[in-house]
């Protein structure tokens, strides 16, 4: 209505005449009032602070990001000509610690970074303890800064700590308002400052305070006029309150947003490495504007680690909210994260829901359980494969939930990339899966690629107990025991440990992924399970014996340079690439059956890829071939004729090979070789938090994005990504499902690049040499 309108331009004008008002305030009483740090009692001593210090609450409610920028004040014991000669060299200010509490938690970080006078340094800190309760409180805030220097002439003076709050884009400035310093030595090389900065505790904080406390005030008067700003939903354990926020990608309009809705109760003590409970019911309005806490894990792109055990929330976005008798029933998405089971979240720091959402969708993101946490296993008193019950756990709260969303419980797709493309057709294979679904679509992931499955023994929980200071008897319950009371994050960081050498060949060293569960049971005894297991055959084994959901459509496909992936771990460790060529057996299939031809197997993938090159620098393209087949595109191969061939449904194959502006995931890894590194399609489907890209509308990578995005949301709505009835100019091309009778010989896929093809068997020389070696050596290509 028009006096909404009218209403909200009023008060947004008197909001700003008020915070300009009050700004000017502040910032005199700021200037004539503002507490100064006096040099300790030594003639060339020197202080040292900041000059702005900027805590950033990321769209991770773990994740704070540093920027600090020096300014260099003249100071009376200097001369000009030597205050020029410091600002033409960078001072160096090193950041080892910061010290950030509030009531009632303690969060402890470390924040290396170098800072001088003409560069403003970004840095991570990660809060593996900080507990949803103390995220919100930002009222008292206690900072220690710990600074190095070598002796400076010029001090460096501070203001204020800024703080964004999460993704409403509010933010509060918090005033310096006391602070202490202890002596630099001079003649010392380094020496430690530290300076205490209490931020409420002067009395003008409150006056400081006022401009971004009455604009945030105003604000939510502002939204309060706004229809459906605020939501509640009734779920089945509780009430919770969302809130509506306009679109980020540029579409008029916006969504409902459900952030951090708990769907299992907190997995610590004794339920540590077993199967979640679903969350407890509640009384009054929890609020749900904000994300969870990620489970803990290793960022591996920042390598930082973050997360906190209680993890167990999804978030839920929709256009449409029922009302009265009316409910839009919108088809579900349901989005499982990638990570290699060992690090990532369903947060919308990488999966935004702007561009699914506004194809009339319900879009579901969660967090699981990753790394040991997740994955570990021994025996009967921890089976396994947690997270992938966490999976199914969440997938229950969207059967009883999602109606209440505007989503239709009879309509849920499943879908996910790398890790979460692999656990999309775990749940395929898996008998507690049976109707918690109805599509699913893999993205570079697959079941049978090598990393997916691991070990199925006590020995690797073994290793890592005695690895953190277990010095008991090899008895599993004791060795359990002790696990569940190490600290969460000493097991994460500790995970790398239990590696082996054999687990270098042909894997990419991840420690703890899914299992086939029940390897504890013998032959001709009772089979001893004390929870409902995830699986207990190999995947290929259930789907030559048909065990797997077969009435459920499917869609997969791979990026045409996944294993660029792996040269961010090259420029690391450069030695790679000889431990290679020295032993290049490490990349022979471990399901090949091979002992005693292992040598000339060896010299054939060799040949057949690199020819008389060796492994180094100038053979990356072929490293990257092999790698791309060897980890994903040969498992995917094979999962599509196992449909194909067993499935009572379509599946539908593609190729991902435009190599355009938002494969950000290539860039976050800094690569700037060509091809669409494992990852990339991931920004033509989710509006990326933390990269605000302004793309031309009638750009390539728009073109793309639109068509990737209306072939998955379709997938969700019909089961075919180009339903022939609905007459798309978008998708002027059909993709026809592979033929079951030709799925060993004529592999159709669309393939995705500046337009859409539908191409006949990728890859082809490539996978016809990998089947010659399966059915040469394994009888079966299979």
């Amino acid at each position: 209505m028009d006096w909404r309108r009218t209403l909200e331009f009023l008060a947004a004008l008197v909001a700003i005449v008020i915070s300009i008002a009050l700004l000017v305030f502040a910032i005199s009483v700021t200037n004539f009032s503002r507490p100064h740090v006096r040099p300790p009692n030594n003639s060339n001593a020197t202080t040292d602070q900041l000059n702005e210090l900027q805590l950033q609450r990321g769209n991770d409610s773990e994740t704070l990001l540093l920027i600090g920028t020096t300014n260099l004040p003249t100071s009376p014991s200097s001369s000009p000509s030597s205050i020029s000669e410091t600002n033409s060299t960078p001072l160096p200010i090193t950041l080892p610690s910061l010290l950030l509490i509030t009531t009632p938690a303690t969060l402890t970080t470390s924040l290396p970074a170098t800072i001088s006078s003409t560069t403003t340094t970004t840095s991570t800190a990660s809060s593996p303890l900080l507990p949803e309760s103390s995220a919100k409180s930002v009222d008292k805030v206690l900072v220690e800064l710990t600074t190095v220097n070598s002796a400076l002439v010029t001090p460096v003076t501070s203001n204020s700590i800024h703080v964004d709050n999460d993704d409403d884009w509010d933010s509060f400035e918090y005033p310096i308002v006391s602070t202490t310093s202890a002596s630099l030595n001079p003649s010392a090389t380094t020496e430690e400052t530290t300076a205490w900065k209490t931020l409420t505790s002067h009395p003008n904080s409150l006056v400081q305070l006022l401009p971004s406390r009455a604009m945030r005030v105003v604000q939510e008067v502002v939204r309060s006029f706004r229809k459906d700003t605020h939501v509640v939903v009734t779920t089945s354990a509780g009430k919770i309150r969302g809130r509506f926020q306009k679109f980020r990608s540029g579409e008029r309009g916006g969504y409902y947003s459900f952030k951090g809705i708990r769907y299992g109760q907190a997995p610590v003590g004794e339920r540590r490495f077993r199967a979640a409970e679903p969350e407890r019911n509640w009384s009054g309005i929890r609020d749900a504007s904000r994300e969870g806490n990620s489970c803990p894990h290793k960022n591996m792109i920042l390598d930082t680690y973050k997360g906190n055990e209680d993890c167990l929330f999804l978030n839920v976005f929709t256009v449409k909210m029922p009302k009265g008798d009316y409910n839009p029933e919108l088809p579900v998405m349901v989005w499982l994260h990638g990570g290699g089971y060992s690090f990532g979240s369903g947060n919308t720091f990488l999966y935004g829901p702007d561009y699914l959402v506004a194809e009339n969708i319900v879009l579901v993101t969660l967090n699981y359980r990753l790394g040991p946490l997740g994955f570990l296993t021994a025996g009967p008193d921890a089976p396994g494969n947690q997270g992938l019950k966490d999976q199914i756990l969440a997938l229950k709260w969207v059967r009883n939930n999602i109606a209440a969303f505007g989503g239709d419980p009879n309509h849920v797709t499943i879908f996910g990339e790398s890790a979460g493309g692999s656990s999309v057709q775990m749940l395929l294979l898996a008998p507690m899966a049976k109707g918690l679904f109805h599509r699913a679509i893999s993205e570079s992931g697959s079941a049978l690629n090598p990393w997916a499955m691991g070990e199925s023994s006590v020995a690797r929980a073994a290793r890592l107990a005695a690895n953190l200071g277990y010095v008991g008897a090899n008895d599993t319950k004791e060795i359990l025991e002790f696990l569940r009371r190490v600290p969460p994050m000493k097991l994460v960081e500790a995970s790398p440990t239990t590696l082996t050498e054999e687990d270098f060949r042909n894997n990419i060293g991840l420690p703890f992924v899914p299992v086939v569960e029940g390897y504890w049971n013998k032959p001709g005894e009772e089979a001893v399970y004390y929870e409902t297991p995830f699986i207990t055959e190999s995947p290929q084994s259930m789907y030559e014996q048909h065990k797997f959901h077969k009435n459920i459509p499917y869609m997969t496909g791979y990026n045409t340079h996944e294993a660029m992936l792996f040269i961010r771990r090259l420029r690391k460790n450069p030695k790679l690439l000889e431990i290679i060529e020295n032993d290049f057996t490490r990349l022979v299939p471990r399901d090949l059956n091979v002992t005693d031809e292992r040598e000339r197997v060896t010299r054939e993938i060799r040949q057949f890829y690199l020819g008389n090159k060796q492994v180094g620098i100038e053979s990356v393209d072929e490293m990257i071939a092999l790698l791309t087949d060897l980890m994903f595109v040969h498992g995917i191969m094979r999962t599509v004729r196992n449909h194909a061939k067993y499935s009572n449904m379509p599946v539908y194959m593609y190729r991902f090979s435009f190599d355009g502006a938002l494969g950000l995931y290539k860039r976050m890894l800094g690569l700037q070789r060509p091809g669409v590194c494992h990852g990339d399609e991931l920004g033509y489907l989710f509006k990326f938090g933390f990269f605000n890209l302004s793309l031309d509308p009638k750009s390539m990578e728009v073109l793309v994005k639109n068509r990737m995005v209306r072939m998955w949301t379709n997938f969700a709505k019909y089961g075919n990504p180009t339903p022939s009835n609905l007459n798309d100019d978008l998708l002027s091309t059909s993709w026809l499902p592979v033929n079951g009778e030709g799925a060993m010989n004529n592999l159709t896929y669309m393939d995705i690049t500046t337009h859409l093809q539908m191409k006949n068997n990728p890859e082809l020389e490539r996978q016809q040499f990998w089947d010659y070696m399966y059915e040469h050596y394994n009888g079966n290509a299979m």
